[in-house]
């Protein structure tokens, strides 16, 4: 536009160069120049009015390289050629300065027209959030900290911030670090405080979130198990593409400036102080008028995005590790943290996960848990569920005085009673042959008319495994006699004591 204004004032006014350079913001001697060209061209302002900025700029200036006009390529095919992995401009460069040394630009001038190229493509596109769908998490690089009461150190912590799209509400607390527990704890912390659940979650690609970045990112498991609990989808921002989550790294920003910073000159002694003061500072920064249109983040929220937000699950997430067993051992106990869990027999050599939690151990395959127990703390031990075993092995479990308390327990009083006189001697595996026959009597008779039996013979004072079989064979040709069905005596037929030396 300068030459513009030079040229136009030189040829419709009479203004000296001095005047004329001083309106147009070039030097004199420029447009002394531009006169003597006028004068020797014979230009007229009506022919050069109709002349845009490069044709202007042709008449006036002489062409480089003594008039040889050097070859641009085509910026647009050229910008696509630099998507390639490995290509670079030097190489293009010199590709084409081989095959056309004297038309092929220097490379700085050819990088220079690729910058002016590329400034005006449209890169930078604005984003609608709809209530309710994405919230977008990321970490400040500035960290806060607490001072140790006992070592009067500082110990530095990590500021997590979390944004929801529509209404921009922001939600910021201190976590001891970035790892996986802590970055899983501040998401239960972030959707309790929102009061409801997003669609999506747009975090940044560190390790607590994604596993491997690119076109198909890998969710680190117990970020993608949280997501599932919730509801959510996890949508990690592309690496290298800050724009992707701009709401974050702006809200990013607005806590640092309006928490960290009035941070600076009070003290903390623990973690919990700090998330204190943060969360007091959070509900005013929530509530100042924002600049745009004078509402609050708070009142946007309850007007536009509270009610488009999912409800909470009953329960919230709870942290937990998982182990993967590539094969179930034919013994059907699998390690985890060096105790040894059993799963269900028929998935001897299949592969099943662990979900560790503080208080239980939860074993899945395909997705379906199978077995849950009780976490223990005890090394090279073992927890195993009776459920689990096959029979041979549930009948070979239960050949201890432990496991026929256990089944008489169940089978009734009378019955219990007769084992624990059984095993309760001073050698109690010599009782086991008497509960084993004992057992067996049960599967003839029916428990409950093994009870009743075991009822008489302690009344008959001969708790022996013989009164037993000889009441019980009693009751079974009384039935018969009577012409009871054996349902009947088998769900409880009538003793009657007797008298009987053994």
């Amino acid at each position: 536009m300068k030459k513009y204004d030079a040229l136009r004032l030189i040829l419709t006014t009479s203004l000296t160069d001095r005047e004329i350079g001083a309106s147009a913001g070039v030097s004199k001697t420029t447009v002394g120049r531009y006169r003597r060209l006028a004068q020797a061209k014979q230009l007229s302002w009506d022919t050069l009015a109709e002349l845009g900025p490069d044709g202007i700029d042709r008449v006036v200036n002489r062409p480089r390289s003594g008039g040889k006009a050097k070859r641009i390529p085509d910026l647009s095919l050229l910008d696509d050629q630099l998507q390639t992995k490995g290509m670079t401009l030097q190489l293009i460069w010199e590709q084409m300065r081989t095959a056309d040394p004297h038309r092929t630009p220097s490379y700085s001038h050819l990088a220079a027209c690729l910058k002016r190229y590329r400034s005006t493509l449209p890169t930078v596109m604005r984003q609608r959030h709809v209530p309710g769908e994405r919230v977008f998490v990321d970490y400040s690089g500035l960290r806060p900290f607490y001072i140790e009461r006992t070592t009067q150190e500082k110990v530095f912590v990590e500021l997590f911030v979390g944004v929801l799209g529509a209404s921009s509400l922001l939600f910021a607390m201190c976590t001891p670090s970035q790892k996986v527990p802590d970055f899983i704890r501040a998401h239960v912390a972030m959707l309790d405080y929102f009061g409801g659940v997003p669609m999506v979650v747009v975090p940044d690609n560190l390790k607590s979130a994604v596993v491997v970045a690119g076109r198909t990112p890998t969710i680190q498991r117990s970020y993608a198990d949280l997501a599932r609990h919730y509801g959510m989808a996890v949508l990690p921002a592309r690496p290298y593409r800050p724009r992707d989550k701009a709401s974050a790294e702006v809200g990013v920003k607005y806590a640092q400036q309006r928490i960290l910073s009035r941070l600076h000159h009070q003290h903390f002694f623990s973690l919990d102080e700090l998330n204190d003061e943060i969360g007091r500072l959070l509900e005013e920064a929530n509530a100042r008028p924002m600049v745009k249109d004078g509402v609050s983040r708070r009142a946007r929220f309850e007007a536009i995005e509270r009610m488009a937000l999912k409800p909470l699950p009953a329960q919230p997430y709870t942290y937990a590790d998982w182990i993967a067993v590539p094969k179930v051992p034919q013994d059907y106990h699998v390690a985890v943290e060096g105790h040894f869990y059993s799963v269900p027999h028929d998935l001897i050599g299949k592969r099943v996960d662990a979900r560790v939690t503080n208080e239980t151990v939860e074993i899945l395959c395909n997705r379906r848990k199978v077995a849950q127990h009780t976490r223990s703390s005890v090394l090279g031990g073992h927890t195993t569920n009776i459920g689990h075993q096959p029979e041979a092995h549930r009948a070979q479990g239960e050949r201890t005085p432990e496991g026929m308390l256990s089944w008489a327990k169940d089978a009734g009083p009378h019955v219990h009673r007769f084992v624990q006189h059984q095993v309760g001697g001073p050698q109690p595996f010599t009782g086991l042959p008497a509960c084993e026959r004992l057992r067996s009597l049960a599967r003839t008779h029916g428990t409950a008319a093994v009870d009743q039996a075991a009822r008489a013979a302690f009344e008959a004072r001969s708790p022996t495994i013989t009164t037993l079989k000889r009441l019980l064979d009693n009751a079974t040709v009384q039935a018969k006699q009577a012409r009871v069905p054996r349902s009947s005596y088998a769900q409880g037929p009538v003793f009657q004591s007797e008298e009987v030396t053994c």
